[in-house]
């Protein structure tokens, strides 16, 4: 167990994690900026968080994919 303690601080998972909880932030940040845009914002601007929230959402896949060591 000690030696994956090791390993997994060499790769940077904690790194990792640290981007992953950012991200997360991020999309919670956004979800509100929809939320109150959805009043009156024209349907380009909602388009425009939609897929932000989407890009997020993929850039947190691939983070989280490369995570773990393999």
């Amino acid at each position: 167990m000690k030696m994956m303690n090791k390993l997994e601080k060499k790769l940077g998972v904690e790194n990792r994690w640290d981007m992953m909880t950012e991200v997360k932030r991020m999309q919670i940040s956004l979800d509100r900026m929809y939320t109150d845009l959805q009043a009156d914002g024209t349907s380009d601007e909602l388009n425009a968080i939609k897929v932000s929230i989407a890009n997020l959402n993929y850039l947190l896949m691939q983070i989280n994919n490369k995570r773990s060591p393999a």
